[in-house]
């Protein structure tokens, strides 16, 4: 290996390390400092790549094309998107920019020495756990520990703060909704009688989103945790499960729209202000999408559906469509048609047939499970399917998994 390779390297090993031993930090800020760790950390694989030719032989397969693919469409709809934005340095452009160089990350925690992988697996535990502590303790504190290390300003209102702090806080419980995953399997491999401690460390992430009134989370734990443990007993049948669900909640987003439609005004009073709004933004969602079911109406058209509001019990009268679906599902079919559907499906089967060679094992099938199917319930509720920090964060997280020996199931 010449020079110039063991100093790229070294560089994006110590962002891989400096990467893990903030994910607690990141988290807990918003999780948007998983944008700028990852594309430092995606940029300096990519270079420790082109000057050395390993470690990255797991990219020889279909699904980087699928998924290369789906986010060259989701570009080239800004052509006709009535959002205003530019191309070159717009927000599909730099996503593209982003995930191409983070699809290297992998290689990086495939050529940690073997002298220092024991290190980086507890320091990956370690922040895991750290990770889930300070959230419950920010949660049960309100947000003690946030507002410690970002006080209200001078003439700041303290309670937009204070509502930005309960906004940070909840971006990082889904994020160690992901996070957790690699921590869990691999102090699984490392420590015996190690149960009890992940059980624990899943329950206090719970404990911290409903002390957060965060409701997604729960769910999404009691369903990647029963998939995860069939796929620990049945690795081939959990993965088939869990990427199934990932590609239905893409390919049949449109009738949860449709359901939404038929809910009655009067029994949504009965919900949670935050679910009576998504089940409104899914019945407008599915109006959308029937406007432009081929094509969608173009990279982030949905910001500009702005104009219809409904009447809050409080009095306010709050947009609809507040900024995304919230539905990663309707998100691909309003704004890339079907096209981006079918690309994306075609990524996430593509993704599978890899993860069957790869996965044979309870080990690593467990992981991948819990993985996807987090990945795939969060966005189902939450967050928009273009945002850039969940993008590194989701092939950061992925990338941890690379951790586990790879003998682990002989």
């Amino acid at each position: 290996m010449t020079g110039l390779a063991k100093s790229l390297n070294a560089l994006s090993q110590g962002w891989l390390w400096l990467g893990v031993i903030l994910m607690p930090i990141l988290a807990m800020a918003g999780g948007l400092g998983f944008q700028a760790t990852g594309c430092v950390l995606g940029f300096s694989a990519l270079a420790a790549w082109v000057v050395d030719r390993k470690g990255a032989d797991y990219l020889k397969a279909a699904w980087p094309f699928w998924l290369i693919g789906f986010l060259a469409w989701a570009c080239i709809s800004t052509i006709w998107s009535p959002y205003e934005a530019a191309f070159w340095g717009g927000g599909a452009f730099l996503l593209v920019v982003l995930v191409i160089p983070l699809l290297f990350a992998p290689a990086i925690v495939l050529k940690t020495p073997e002298r220092l992988k024991p290190a980086l697996v507890w320091t990956v535990i370690c922040a895991g756990v750290m990770g889930v502590v300070l959230i419950l303790m920010d949660a049960a504190t309100g947000y003690a520990l946030s507002l410690w290390a970002d006080p209200v300003a001078k003439g700041e209102d303290p309670v937009r703060r204070l509502g930005d702090a309960e906004m940070n806080l909840g971006r990082g419980q889904v994020s160690y909704v992901q996070l957790l995953w690699p921590m869990a399997v691999l102090l699984i491999l490392r420590m015996k009688r190690s149960l009890i401690l992940v059980f624990g460390a899943f329950l206090g992430l719970a404990l911290s989103a409903y002390l957060n009134n965060l409701s997604i989370v729960l769910p999404t734990l009691i369903l990647a945790g029963g998939l995860a443990a069939l796929a620990w007993v049945r690795p081939s049948l959990g993965l088939v499960l869990a990427f199934s669900l990932a590609i239905a909640s893409l390919g049949f987003a449109p009738l949860l729209g449709l359901c939404a439609s038929y809910v009655d005004v009067d029994w949504m009073r009965n919900l949670p202000l935050s679910w009576e709004h998504r089940l409104r933004m899914w019945d407008y969602s599915w109006q959308l999408i029937q406007q432009a079911p081929l094509f969608g109406h173009g990279f982030d058209s949905a910001r500009v559906f702005d104009d219809l509001t409904f009447r809050a019990p409080d009095g306010r009268d709050i947009t609809v469509m507040s900024m995304h679906p919230h539905n990663i599902g309707l998100q691909i079919w309003l704004e890339t048609g079907f096209i981006g559907v079918l690309l994306a499906v075609g990524f996430l089967a593509a993704l599978l047939k890899a993860m069957l060679n790869i996965c044979t094992g309870s080990a690593p099938a467990f992981a991948v499970v819990g993985l996807v199917v987090s990945i795939a319930a969060s966005g189902a509720a939450t967050v928009g399917v273009w945002q850039h920090w969940w993008w590194a964060l989701i092939i950061f997280t992925a990338s941890l998994l690379c951790l586990m020996p790879e003998n682990v199931d002989e």
